[in-house]
């Protein structure tokens, strides 16, 4: 059986950096790092997990809390974190902060400190449903976690998210560039962060291009199918006309053209759909969804890295900026 030494030996590095990897405590570069785990798999080598969750008091899990509406993490992203850390022999837990919400008004943060109690060395926040407040108070007394698509100033270098104003802005454009003027909208979760940044957007490029949009033309959604549909359906019955409704995701949109062509109404023929987030499906809807892209695998990844250095004292590199992508398909017409 290879021992602690061969290991090192085939790594060309001392004993005490295989038990740093090992521990998890001191700094070691990413390139040693990588050098003594491909020793590890080469001899074979299985430490005692247990023995070195003793000595290290780590237990190699992160976890992830998030809501239904903090948006969509897909089994793509999920398998791309899942090999960041399968590298650093690190294991993942996921926690619904939805659980029991409606009955309990303190269940988002129950749901967190369950992932604290189960030995998870760090925690990503994935979304803005928790109030800054709260989560900077988390932050003080639990410093090794990470923020997904939200922004706090305080703790800015542990925060992973893009321009949720601009990004709802180009989508305002997008349709008035298409010659719409009589345009609808579904907002996101106006109570989180992100969600009322994005409508702001939105509404900045209505104003710049001198379009009013009367408050009978907007209906606050939630980002879920269900909110989606009925605000379509609600949409329809008032009488202002629209040629063009505005989704804050695209869950909203997808629901909005069934509840249209339940009713009638093509898309994009009688009315334009925009969506936001860019959906794995969204390429495949009827029609095909035109959108915002957002680039949350490649933020999900800097969060799970910034995380591992926190956790484990790494250096991995970390990307803090994420541009977005208007993708043009075929659910808005140019009316021009």
């Amino acid at each position: 059986m290879a021992t602690i030494r061969d290991v090192a030996r085939l790594a060309g590095v001392g004993i005490g950096t295989v038990s740093r990897v090992l521990s998890g405590k001191g700094a070691v570069s990413p390139k040693t790092l990588l050098k003594v785990n491909q020793a590890m798999e080469s001899l074979n080598f299985i430490p005692n997990s247990s023995a070195r969750s003793l000595v290290s008091k780590k237990m190699n899990t992160i976890g992830i809390w998030g809501t239904e509406t903090s948006g969509e993490i897909n089994r793509r992203t999920l398998r791309e974190m899942e090999s960041e850390l399968k590298e650093f022999e690190v294991h993942l837990i996921i926690a619904d902060g939805d659980l029991n919400s409606s009955k309990n008004p303190n269940a988002s943060r129950h749901s967190f400190n369950k992932l604290v109690n189960k030995g998870c060395d760090g925690i990503i926040i994935w979304g803005s449903d928790l109030p800054a407040l709260e989560i900077l108070q988390i932050e003080n007394e639990f410093p090794n976690i990470t923020l997904l698509n939200n922004k706090i100033g305080l703790i800015d270098d542990k925060c992973f998210y893009f321009d949720h104003y601009q990004a709802g802005y180009v989508c305002g454009q997008h349709l008035i560039d298409k010659g719409h003027r009589n345009i609808a909208c579904i907002t996101g979760w106006l109570e989180t962060d992100d969600g009322n940044q994005r409508h702001q957007g939105f509404l900045s490029a209505m104003k710049d291009n001198n379009v009013n949009i009367p408050d009978e033309l907007i209906f606050e959604g939630n980002y879920t199918y269900r909110k989606g549909y009925e605000g379509a359906l609600y949409l329809l019955k008032q009488d202002q006309p629209f040629t063009a409704l505005f989704c804050g995701n695209d869950q909203s949109a997808m629901s909005a053209i069934a509840a249209l062509s339940i009713k009638g109404f093509n898309v994009p023929n009688d009315i334009s759909i925009m969506g936001y987030d860019d959906m794995n499906i969204a390429s495949y809807t009827s029609p095909p969804l035109t959108t915002v892209r957002v680039p949350f695998n490649r933020m999900a990844i800097s969060a799970t890295r910034r995380l591992l250095n926190l956790c484990y004292n790494l250096e991995l590199s970390i990307d803090y900026d994420f541009p977005t992508q208007l993708i043009e398909r075929y659910s808005v017409k140019n009316i021009v």
